[in-house]
């Protein structure tokens, strides 16, 4: 059958590596067992009824349609969910019944995350989308224990070119384009001090991002820099001609942007997510120019692993025409595929239509029916990071408990009285990020109701080892606030009590 007109063109344009497929398998893999690592530290006080947020308090704000994580309580049950979403991505990580795997690992996710919205932040948002991408894509075609045993056929075409594809490398553009187009603030487009003001923000500043703020050229031009990227660089992954070293210079300089954010910001896992994301975008020029000369050594002394690594397929090899009793299946599974790209467009419509909500006065765009649909099979998108400004509002909490001797206390560490100096890294008080987006969510007049629940937990735990007198009365919440300003000046810091209770 001859091809339509544009096809060699789509095909060079949206095209992905069987290889590249599979290492964004495995960075996905990678990135959940990381998550679940840092998340399991948390596992009491965020995900189970004796911690901050109650399921009784979570169903009144927030229905999560899709949450087994909700159907029970305690270390146990929640803990045993974690290790059974640690057992599918193992299963994704080597590729054995990678369908089933990827698709576990995608809904016990998206599970996890209603479980506990209040303390998410970027990484999250980007991982679910990923895995919910990643459910249509082919990745145990190479490189898996699936192709090692023979569950799945060789690649038949020198790359994957489909309808997941295409709307796979229209997210990942989504995400890098809409946050380029919202920071339409003066410090992106007029004085260029975006990443001066953003370095500025202990509660996520490195001390290396601390030490390079002073320098005010570099940050200028800095930011030039990033928003250049953002805007510019999506479209090098889909150049239609020299794709290849399009999407190497492209793969380069998100790696570049990336890395410098992490030197920079406390961001958790938000780079490696985006790192592996774009895994998939790696051309056949990456593979053959780094990857395949130390992969030909290894497998020339590692006999096992040539098992794991599929024969490429040669130019123009196509399957043997069917027989006629294979007419009727395969006319079957043509509805089939029709039906699932017609769903995947409709998906990506989705995607474009929640960018376009993001922007300022446009979120009635999409229904909430929509925005509830999105949010369930994890579609839900915002990329506003530092846009339209970088905020300028900074600070450090004092969580401090009066008990009924008289003394006060900080409940964290018990350090009496409570002290209200500034730690000396502000970032790193805030125990990790899921820990720095609750408790920065608290700030908003929007999450009035859920600050009881922080207090409660301290109570509790503070009560749990200590007796008599020297039990907690009373809670504070307390946000030690001050405001980065032009030419490194900062603000006067101002206590703001966010909350107090009474036990």
């Amino acid at each position: 059958m001859m091809p339509m007109p544009g096809t060699k063109l789509l095909r060079r344009m949206f095209g992905l590596d069987w290889r590249s497929l599979a290492l964004l398998r495995m960075g996905l893999a990678v990135v959940l067992l990381a998550d679940l690592a840092v998340s399991a530290q948390d596992l009491k006080a965020l995900f189970t009824d004796a911690g901050v947020l109650p399921r009784e308090w979570l169903r009144e704000g927030y229905t999560a349609d899709l949450s087994i994580h909700l159907l029970g309580d305690g270390v146990w049950f929640q803990g045993a969910l974690f290790a059974l979403e640690g057992a599918f991505a193992v299963m994704m990580l080597v590729g054995y019944r990678t369908r089933l795997a990827t698709a576990a690992c995608w809904f016990l996710l998206l599970s996890r995350q209603a479980r506990q919205p209040l303390a998410l932040y970027g990484a999250d948002m980007v991982e679910h989308l990923a895995f919910f991408w990643a459910l249509w894509l082919p990745l145990n075609r190479r490189f898996s224990v699936d192709a090692a045993l023979g569950r799945v056929p060789p690649p038949d075409e020198k790359e994957y070119f489909g309808m997941a594809g295409f709307c796979v490398i229209a997210q990942f553009m989504a995400i890098y384009l809409t946050s380029a187009l919202q920071k339409t603030g003066p410090t992106w487009t007029t004085d260029h001090t975006a990443v001066y003001y953003a370095l500025a923000l202990k509660i996520y500043s490195t001390p290396f991002g601390q030490w390079l703020n002073q320098f005010d050229a570099l940050t200028r031009g800095l930011t030039v820099f990033v928003l250049g990227v953002e805007l510019y660089a999506p479209f090098l992954m889909i150049l239609p001609f020299a794709t290849g070293y399009g999407r190497m210079a492209g793969f380069l300089l998100f790696l570049g942007l990336q890395v410098g954010f992490g030197l920079c910001l406390e961001l958790g896992l938000f780079g490696a997510i985006m790192v592996a994301f774009m895994f998939m975008l790696l051309p056949a020029e990456f593979w053959e120019w780094c990857a395949n000369p130390p992969g030909r050594w290894l497998r020339s002394r590692l006999k096992f692993l040539q098992r794991f690594h599929a024969a490429a397929p040669s130019a123009g090899s196509r399957p043997p025409a069917p027989g006629l009793e294979s007419v009727w299946r395969r006319g079957g599974m043509w509805a089939l595929r029709r039906t699932r790209d017609g769903a995947l467009l409709a998906a990506l419509g989705l995607v474009v239509l929640l960018n376009i909500a993001s922007f300022p006065n446009q979120s009635k765009l999409v229904s909430d029916k929509a925005y509830r649909l999105a949010y369930d099979i994890g579609l839900s998108q915002k990329f506003d990071l530092f846009a339209p400004d970088p905020q300028t509002y900074d600070g450090w909490f004092v969580l401090r408990g009066w008990l009924k001797n008289g003394r006060n206390v900080d409940l964290l560490t018990g350090a009496s009285p409570a002290n209200f100096d500034p730690p000396e890294r502000i970032a790193e008080s805030y125990i990790d990020e899921r820990w720095n987006g609750y408790l920065m969510d608290l700030t908003s007049e929007d999450f009035l109701n859920y600050r009881k629940g922080l207090a409660d937990y301290l109570a509790q735990e503070w009560n749990a080892t200590h007796a008599g007198s020297a039990q907690v009365q009373k809670v504070e919440i307390i946000f030690m606030c001050f405001y980065n300003g032009p030419d490194h000046t900062v603000s006067d810091t101002n206590p703001i009590y966010l909350w107090t209770q009474n036990y």
